[in-house]
């Protein structure tokens, strides 16, 4: 395969030796936050869940931060094609003034979820019995906030200064809260920050969808949640970023479709070099080659700084980002290869590290 790298972690590699590549063998599929980037796995997400999903037996569970929780609510719904082409057709056509405030976004950012979701989408994702969808948020403490306010940019820094001193000294600012349909939450091993977990339903699915990509300084806060304790809840990607995820006795693998090589495992850690993944041995990592990057618009998958660099120019950023969709179809193509190869193990390489 030219476009897409298939590595596995060292207990992922021998489960898929011993029982061969298998639908079921996966308990959970991740999504990992940022931004635009998503837009080059929108048509591997095609096969994955018009094809592989409906292979299972039992119940997958999805989990996801930010943009990553919006792939996975788009595809839950009844028709998860049809989940995907809204999603696609809205976001591709977000636009803002050349300064936006965090209310103009968030305004735009609903307006997107509306489309997605339709009329009857939350109720079509909470009823999903093949799928049970996890949606990860930060819940501000110590003074975060998200409003900006001085205090909140205080305790923001102390949150980077203790973070560089080491991840769990990070929980002392944000408390791990997982919004989820079906009847049992996901579990997380005791990495500090918890795995306080909330029933979805009509009343608060919007809310903690929205908050789980509201970046501070960009969206507004979504605060008291219904259902969830009460205070400011913040992007997931805060904490966990590239669904380096700390499970708690998962019953099956991880399969993590990624736009790219390096899974850092929260947002913050994108600064420390040094700072390594520690969950990935029961992952199935699924990213695009160089080969796939030098086809891409300039070379590189889309971005949030997008924004910035087409400013003024929607028109030309949506081609573009339309363009970058489009050829993400030579990584569902090669997939597909993967997932019909009668040697399927041998396009596998052991992950790094």
């Amino acid at each position: 395969m030219k476009y897409l790298d298939i590595t596995a972690g060292p207990e992922a590699l021998r489960q898929l030796q011993t029982d061969g590549f298998k639908a079921d063998l996966f308990s959970h599929l991740g999504a990992a936050a940022g931004g635009p980037k998503w837009q080059v796995l929108a048509r591997l997400d095609r096969v994955l869940f018009g094809e592989w999903l409906p292979q299972r037996t039992r119940p997958l569970h999805a989990v996801g931060a930010s943009i990553g929780a919006w792939r996975l609510a788009a595809v839950a719904v009844a028709d998860p094609l049809a989940g995907l082409d809204r999603l696609e057709e809205a976001y591709l056509a977000q636009r803002y003034s050349l300064k936006p405030t965090p209310q103009e976004v968030t305004r735009v950012v609903r307006q997107i979820m509306d489309a997605m979701l339709g009329d009857d989408g939350v109720a079509q994702i909470l009823a999903n019995p093949r799928m049970h969808l996890s949606i990860l948020t930060a819940r501000g403490l110590a003074g975060v906030d998200g409003s900006g306010s001085g205090r909140d940019k205080l305790a923001l820094a102390r949150a980077v200064l203790a973070n560089a001193r080491g991840r769990r000294h990070m929980a002392d600012f944000f408390q791990r809260v997982i919004f989820h349909t079906g009847q049992t939450p996901m579990r997380f091993i005791d990495d500090g920050f918890g795995d306080t977990a909330v029933a979805l339903n009509q009343g608060n699915f919007a809310d903690a969808l929205l908050a789980s990509g509201a970046i501070p300084g960009v969206l507004e806060t979504v605060s008291d949640i219904p259902g969830a304790p009460a205070g400011a809840y913040l992007d997931g990607g805060l904490i966990d970023y590239h669904m380096d995820l700390a499970l708690h006795e998962p019953a099956g693998l991880l399969l993590l479709p990624h736009f790219s090589h390096r899974v850092t495992t929260g947002w913050l850690d994108q600064f420390l070099p040094w700072r390594k993944p520690r969950y990935m041995q029961r992952t199935l990592l699924l990213t695009p080659t160089a080969e796939f990057l030098q086809l891409l618009p300039n070379g590189r998958v889309p971005s949030r700084k997008d924004f910035a660099r087409y400013a003024g120019r929607d028109a030309e950023r949506e081609r573009d980002w339309k363009k970058a969709i489009d050829l993400g179809q030579h990584l569902a193509d090669d997939f597909a290869t993967f997932m019909h190869s009668k040697e399927p193990l041998q396009l596998v390489r052991p992950l790094p590290g």
